[in-house]
């Protein structure tokens, strides 16, 4: 089977990711968040000797806890949106076009999940988190172009 036949796997691959992350309520996916943003304390608490009091630890364990979920929602669309990239290079789509596809189809989803987190015990849909994810599209976006430009300049250069 040729890859370009299968291109699209990886994109639905990921969409089914989001999507399974964004069905779970928000008590649920605030937990693992927190699990996350405990560990990451405790590892920079361990590393520079530090013991916060409780009631600070608390105060920062909500600021990391924000920093991964909207890292998490940045990093899962910019991962979307290169798969779609990809997909769209292995069809000779080049330059602005594919960028813009990218982005664009990226960011329609993001909106759709979005709107499906308004079903969803405890979430919402937020235009921001829209933004973040097309912020995260663009990331990604780009960095196929890089890495298939830097893929078109290595063809070309003679062998010796």
């Amino acid at each position: 089977m040729k890859l370009i036949q299968i291109s699209w796997l990886p994109a639905v691959i990921m969409m089914g990711i989001i999507y399974y992350f964004s069905s779970k309520p928000a008590v649920v996916s605030d937990e693992n968040s927190t699990w996350i943003a405990n560990r990451v304390l405790g590892v920079y608490e361990n590393i520079t000797n530090i013991q916060y009091p409780e009631e600070e630890r608390i105060e920062k364990l909500g600021y990391i806890n924000h920093v991964v979920r909207k890292g998490a929602h940045f990093f899962e669309y910019a991962v979307l949106a290169f798969t779609i990239a990809f997909h769209f290079w292995l069809r000779n789509r080049k330059g602005v076009r594919l960028l813009l596809l990218s982005i664009a189809l990226t960011t329609m989803y993001a909106a759709t999940d979005e709107f499906h987190q308004i079903f969803i015990s405890g979430r919402s849909g937020k235009i921001k988190d829209v933004l973040l994810d097309s912020l995260g599209a663009v990331a990604g976006a780009f960095f196929l172009y890089f890495i298939a430009n830097l893929v078109r300049r290595k063809r070309k250069t003679p062998r010796r």
